[in-house]
């Protein structure tokens, strides 16, 4: 049984980590539209980069942000000829920390629940006695939130950190997707971070696709529910936990069953 049989999804996460989530939306039935609202670009080369990649064996902990930051990170380890033997890693969430497996590095500690830099700081591995005086990189994309890196320092540790990619706005237009598609307005998009919203957004207003904001979104945690109403949305959002594609899934299918 195909649970999503005659919907139409709008995916907006990047190209490359799309490609799972809309195998599986076709799976069960659906037209995953590919909308990517971020594109990804390495940084790796850059000097203050290479600087923390060439003395990663000088720290004693590396937290990652994303599957993003992972993919980067590690690929510029390697062609740096480092690795990650001898540092404590530490993951955002599950779906960063199945990058980190998929990827040979078999211990990574991640929070429980809360998938977030609150869930991070409420790890016992990042607590004042267990950093204070310890060396921690954070692989990231450039820019984003400050709150882990201060809240680190402030527990005693040195922090840097090794901005491994950034984010730009891809150069498409959604009414051509749209209409590639045969889609006026897709059934729900899928939106898994507050930047792809944005952009989502400012693409709607740009090209006048004003139904699009009362188009249902699946968006990740409470707080980028709240987010995405500011944007303009109209419709209340579907809130999922955790961004994987199975948790994903699940939800759209509730969602079609009127269970949420």
């Amino acid at each position: 049984m195909q649970r999503l049989a005659g919907y139409a999804v709008l995916v907006t996460r990047p190209e490359r980590q799309a490609v799972g989530l809309c195998a599986a939306i076709e799976a069960e039935g659906a037209h995953a539209i590919r909308a990517p609202m971020i594109e990804i670009q390495p940084l790796t080369r850059q000097p203050r980069c290479v600087r923390v990649i060439d003395a990663i064996e000088r720290y004693d902990k590396a937290i990652f942000i994303s599957r993003n930051a992972v993919e980067f990170g590690l690929e510029g380890l390697a062609a740096a000829r480092r690795s990650l033997a001898g540092v404590e890693v530490y993951a955002v969430g599950v779906g960063t920390a199945a990058e980190l497996h998929e990827r040979g590095i078999d211990k990574v500690i991640t929070p429980r629940d809360a998938f977030s830099t609150e869930g991070l700081l409420k790890l016992g591995g990042l607590q004042s006695a267990a950093v204070e005086g310890k060396r921690i990189v954070i692989f990231r994309g450039a820019g984003g939130r400050e709150t882990l890196a201060d809240t680190l320092a402030a527990r005693g540790a040195e922090v840097d950190y090794c901005e491994v990619y950034k984010r730009t706005v891809p150069d498409l237009k959604v009414a051509d997707l749209l209409a590639e598609a045969d889609v006026a307005v897709p059934d729900i998009a899928v939106i898994t971070s507050l930047e792809g919203a944005t952009n989502l957004a400012d693409k709607i207003d740009d090209e006048g696709l004003d139904l699009l904001f009362d188009m249902p979104l699946l968006v990740v945690g409470a707080r980028m529910g709240r987010e995405v109403e500011k944007l303009g949305f109209t419709n209340p959002p579907v809130i999922v936990d955790n961004p994987g594609d199975n948790d994903v899934i699940e939800t759209l299918t509730r969602w079609v069953m009127d269970e949420i």
